[in-house]
C-alpha cells in the first residue's frame, strides 16, 4: 500500500500557484494601500472642518476678553509714557504678566494647533494618494 501511494502522488504534475496569483495580490495590497490613504484624508478633513469651527467660536467666545483685559492698557502704557515705562520696567514686567490673559489665549490658540496638526496629516495623505 505505501508503494502504492508513492506511486500515485509521483505521478501527479506539480501543483503551482495560479499564474495570475501574484497580480490579484498586488491588485489587493494596492487597494487596501488606497482605502487607508482614503480614511487618513476623511479624518484630516473631519479634524479641519472641526478645529476651524472650534477656532471661530474661540475667536468670538474669548476675543472680546483679550481685547478688554488690563494687558493692553497696560501695554499702551509703553507708547505714552516711555520714560516711566523704562525707569519702572522691572515692575512694568511684572504687571504685564499677571494681566496677560493666559486662558483666552489657550483656548485660542489650541484650536490653532489641531488645524496645523490636521493640516499637516491631510497634506501628507493626499501626497501620498497621487503617488498610488
Amino acid at each position: 500500500m505505501n508503494r502504492n501511494l508513492h506511486t500515485i502522488f509521483a505521478n501527479l504534475p506539480e501543483v503551482g500557484p495560479d499564474s495570475k496569483l501574484s497580480g490579484r495580490i498586488f491588485q489587493a495590497v494596492a487597494a487596501e494601500k488606497d482605502r487607508v490613504i482614503r480614511k487618513k484624508l476623511l479624518i484630516s478633513r473631519l479634524g479641519l472642518a472641526t478645529s476651524m469651527t472650534i477656532f471661530l467660536v474661540a475667536i468670538f467666545a474669548f476675543g472680546q476678553e483679550i481685547l478688554q483685559s488690563e494687558f493692553w492698557s497696560m501695554v499702551s502704557l509703553v507708547f505714552s509714557d516711555m520714560i516711566v515705562v523704562a525707569q519702572n520696567w522691572q515692575d512694568f514686567t511684572a504687571s504685564l504678566l499677571e494681566t496677560f490673559p493666559t486662558v483666552s489665549v489657550v483656548a485660542i490658540l489650541a484650536p490653532v494647533v489641531m488645524l496645523l496638526f490636521s493640516f499637516s496629516v491631510y497634506l501628507e495623505a493626499n501626497n501620498n494618494h497621487k503617488y498610488i
